[in-house]
C-alpha cells in the first residue's frame, strides 16, 4: 500500500481538492449544496477550523482552510465531510458511481474519490495564488466567462472585502505548477 505523506503544520493552512468519484457531475444541485454545506458547518462545529475560500463546481470542490494552531489534522475533518455529505445524500435519495470491486470490498460508496489532493501553504505569496486558482476555475473550466458569474464561490466575498475587482478574471492559461517539498 502506498505510503503518503503530507505536509503537516500547526495551525497551517492548506488548499484542498475533492473530486467526486468518476468525476460525476452531481455537487451543484441544490441538494448537494445544501447537504456540503451542512457537512463543512458541522464539522466546523466539531473541529474547528477556517474556510478562507471555496468553489465548488460540478464534480469537485476546492477549498483554503486555516487549522487551529496547534491542530494538523485537516485528513480527519476532509474524511468526515465526505462522509456526513456521503450518508446524507444517499439517504435523500442522490445517486452513486459504479462501485467497483475494491470499493465493494471496502465498502466504500461511489460518491466522492477514496483520496483527495493537499497542499500546505508555504506563505502569503502561496495563499494568494491559490485563492486567485479558487476563484478563477470555473472559468477556466469553461462553465462561466467570469468569476463574478459563478454563483458557488467566495468570489462576491473577497470583492465586498476590496481583494478583487468585481471585473477580475485572473490568469486562466497559467501553468499551476505545483510546489513540491525537498
Amino acid at each position: 500500500m502506498p505510503n503518503y505523506r503530507r505536509r503537516r503544520i500547526e495551525g497551517g493552512q492548506y488548499f484542498l481538492t475533492l473530486a467526486t468519484h468518476q468525476r460525476r457531475r452531481i455537487l451543484c444541485n441544490s441538494l448537494a449544496r445544501s447537504l456540503l454545506r451542512k457537512a463543512i458547518a458541522a464539522e466546523q462545529a466539531r473541529r474547528p477550523f477556517r474556510l478562507d475560500a471555496v468553489v465548488l463546481l460540478p464534480d469537485h470542490v476546492h477549498m483554503l482552510l486555516t487549522l487551529p494552531y496547534g491542530d494538523v489534522d485537516y485528513s480527519t475533518r476532509v474524511a468526515q465531510i465526505k462522509k456526513r455529505f456521503t450518508h446524507e445524500w444517499l439517504l435523500a435519495g442522490g445517486s452513486e458511481g459504479y462501485p467497483t470491486a475494491s470499493r465493494q470490498r471496502q465498502r466504500i460508496r461511489g460518491v466522492w474519490e477514496k483520496r483527495f489532493w493537499e497542499h500546505t501553504i508555504a506563505d502569503r505569496r502561496d495563499f494568494v495564488r491559490h485563492l486567485d486558482y479558487i476563484h478563477v476555475n470555473p472559468v477556466k473550466h469553461g462553465l462561466v466567462q467570469w468569476p463574478k458569474d459563478w454563483p458557488w464561490s467566495t468570489f462576491r466575498q473577497y470583492v465586498r472585502k476590496g481583494t478583487y475587482e468585481p471585473d477580475w478574471c485572473g490568469n486562466v492559461d497559467e501553468p499551476w505548477t505545483i510546489y513540491i517539498e525537498p
